[in-house]
């Protein structure tokens, strides 16, 4: 799977590269495949019926095209946050992987994207990235960078990017309705999804953790969707020119294009972090040779809660 939105930013010295990853009723929801037997998922074929799912969806609800979401994005105000009625607990029992996977495995979504046919390409339906349900209703988080073309001024959609929606693991489709609220320093976006009388599996919103804690992550990487992967704590970053927004918490767990978004969950499954972008190293640059370590920097969950106003 590609992803349709990157950032390349070269340094001379030392030899960094780093990548922005795009890696976000029942009566217009599909259940594209059963999770009865959630031992082993046939992921090729979830990914593989979304584009038929998402028209069948769209023949019983209207659904808002990119540029209208884009419209009503931009009359939002730099300073608003997102109203949200209450936030599930975060959990305090420890708990297995296994169990973190089992227990919040629902509540990580995939954004895809909608493209028309052109004259050199048919119509498409692609993964984009990765977001997390905060609460039952639908509204979620995922990256300011996922939704750059939406929400920025100076960004154009592709004359063909004509619709933004979520899938979730079960395979439901839902339109993403309304963006609540962003902020491009936290790297983060909360958005309102449709799921009509449905009901998602929200992540409870937990706080940050030290370095050396264990994380643990659930995300998108290209074609390798819902995949775990865990970690620790490697270090925490300030930036004093932005303030609080610039925040980072850098983390050895393992995610790639296509996993933005995705949640960073401590061993009680709350979400501590979301995954932001990577940083390549390599022993040479031009050419880039030898790569010997990447980055990856996460977003705390202090800074999407600066983003949340509790009713």
């Amino acid at each position: 799977m590609v992803n349709l939105f990157y950032l390349l930013i070269k340094k001379k010295k030392p030899v960094v590269v780093a990548f922005f990853i795009i890696l976000c009723s029942p009566h217009f929801t599909l259940h594209a495949q059963s999770l009865q037997n959630d031992t082993y998922v046939d992921y090729d074929e979830l990914m593989s019926n979304v584009l038929k799912n998402l028209k069948a969806a769209q023949a019983k609800t209207p659904f808002t095209g990119s540029a209208s979401l884009r419209k009503q994005a931009l009359l939002l105000p730099s300073d608003s946050k997102a109203p949200i009625r209450s936030l599930v607990k975060p959990g305090q029992k420890e708990m297995t992987a296994a169990q973190i996977i089992k227990d919040r495995r629902d509540g990580v979504l995939m954004i895809y994207k909608y493209y028309k046919a052109t004259e050199k390409e048919p119509e498409k339906a692609q993964l984009y990235a990765t977001a997390s349900a905060l609460t039952a209703d639908g509204i979620c988080v995922s990256n300011w960078h996922v939704f750059m073309g939406v929400v920025q001024p100076e960004e154009t959609l592709a004359a063909n990017d004509s619709v933004t929606f979520v899938v979730t693991l079960k395979g439901d489709v839902y339109p993403i309705q309304q963006i609540l609220a962003f902020n491009k320093n936290a790297d983060a976006a909360i958005f309102k999804i449709n799921t009509g009388n449905a009901y998602l599996s929200p992540i409870p919103l937990g706080t940050e953790l030290a370095v050396g804690e264990t994380v643990h992550t659930l995300t998108n990487p290209e074609q390798y969707i819902y995949y775990y992967s865990k970690g620790v704590v490697a270090r925490k970053t300030a930036n004093h020119k932005i303030g609080a927004m610039g925040d980072r918490m850098e983390i050895t767990a393992d995610y790639a294009k296509g996993s933005s978004g995705g949640p960073i969950l401590d061993d009680r499954g709350n979400m501590a972090g979301m995954v932001s972008t990577t940083h390549s190293i390599y022993a040479q640059d031009r050419p880039q040779v030898n790569l010997q370590m990447v980055i990856k920097t996460t977003i705390p969950a202090q800074s999407i809660r600066r983003l949340i106003q509790l009713e």
